[in-house]
This record gives C-alpha cells, sequence and structure tokens, in this order.
C-alpha cells in the first residue's frame, strides 16, 4: 500500500518542532501543510510510538501527499519528520 522513498532520508533530530493536524493526527514542519493545526509538539513526542492506522489522505484536500514510518505507523507530510517513511498511496 506505500511506495518506499529512496534511501537519501536524512531524518531531523528529536528536538525540530512539529505541527500536528486535529483532525488525523498528521504532523508537518509547517501549519500550512496541515488543515486543521492542534498544535506544535516536538519529533520525539510521537516519533517510534506505536499508532492506530492513519487516513492515507487529507479529507479537507489540504495535502494528499504524505509519509508512514515502516518502522512505527506515525503519519507526517514531511518524510524527514520520520525515521523510515514510505510513501502513501490512497
Amino acid at each position: 500500500m506505500s511506495e518506499k522513498t529512496p534511501k537519501l532520508n536524512f531524518p531531523l533530530p528529536p528536538k525540530t518542532p512539529a505541527i500536528i493536524c486535529a483532525n488525523c493526527g498528521a504532523v508537518s514542519l509547517y501549519a500550512s501543510g496541515v488543515c486543521n493545526p492542534q498544535g506544535k509538539g516536538l519529533k520525539s513526542d510521537w516519533c517510534g510510538i506505536k499508532h492506530v492506522k492513519h487516513d492515507s489522505f487529507c479529507h479537507n484536500d489540504v495535502n494528499n501527499d504524505r509519509y508512514q514510518c515502516s518502522k512505527c505507523g506515525q503519519v507526517s507530510v514531511t518524510p524527514e519528520l520520520l525515521c523510515e517513511p514510505e510513501k502513501m498511496v490512497k
């Protein structure tokens, strides 16, 4: 269901701030990357924590390019916020 991104991924440090979407839980480096910014957290707050299945697309059509970590299942609009991102397909 997902495609591996090239192994040129350079994960960002654990203290990197991320914006969390209140609708689906996806994260982004910028508030414009999610449709309903809930607040700001750090990558270390959610990276590596197993999570339930996320939607593979934004219901509000704000950003449908999403990546899911193959280790923990977290979803992000920014692949650098994940340890091992795989592009999600609709």
